[in-house]
């Protein structure tokens, strides 16, 4: 799909991002830097987003108003639906499998959701962004706290900034749809 195609910007974002989420090896990457590193993917995908379709790479200040804007929507909303719907991944005696995979379903989809959502702010949000922020490499390693930097994130982060980058000149290889 031809994101210039897309009715709003919040469209395009979300297409771009699932688009990218799809390249060989950006989900493991992106569940690597989300655990180990508590990154927010989105917020992530996002700035590759800015940088590579928009062409705005932002700035620490603007990373930051663009996080304190989306924080209370992710902490009150985002995170807890993830939490619970990892809690309901393990088999359960208590419930039955069908049911429980069910109401995990649901749950995934309201993830889901809610992160088409936070998706959608931000869109809205890169509109006034200006670009003059360093390269997306920097700021991409800019995301990850001191504490977090181990051998397994740094190559996670490795490979989402050359796919990104890859991503400026021709689409990686995806794999068939689900």
């Amino acid at each position: 799909m031809d994101l210039n195609e897309q009715s709003s910007p919040a469209d395009a974002a979300w297409a771009f991002l699932v688009d990218f989420y799809g390249r060989v090896g950006v989900s493991e990457a992106c569940l690597v830097l989300q655990d180990e590193a508590g990154l927010d993917v989105v917020e992530m995908l996002m700035l590759v987003y800015a940088d590579i379709a928009l062409g705005k790479s932002l700035s620490n200040g603007e990373i930051a108003a663009m996080r304190a804007g989306m924080s209370s929507w992710r902490q009150d909303v985002v995170l807890p639906l993830r939490a619970l719907r990892r809690t309901l991944k393990p088999a359960r005696e208590d419930i039955a499998d069908n049911a429980k995979e069910q109401l995990r379903a649901q749950i995934k989809k309201a993830e889901l959701t809610a992160e088409r959502l936070q998706v959608d702010f931000l869109a809205r949000w890169l509109e006034n962004a200006t670009s003059g922020g360093p390269a997306l490499a920097a700021t991409l390693s800019g995301l990850i706290p001191e504490h977090s930097h181990s051998s397994t994130v740094e190559k996670a982060l490795a490979q989402i900034i050359a796919l990104a980058q890859a991503g400026r000149v021709a689409p990686t290889q995806r794999p068939a749809a689900p």
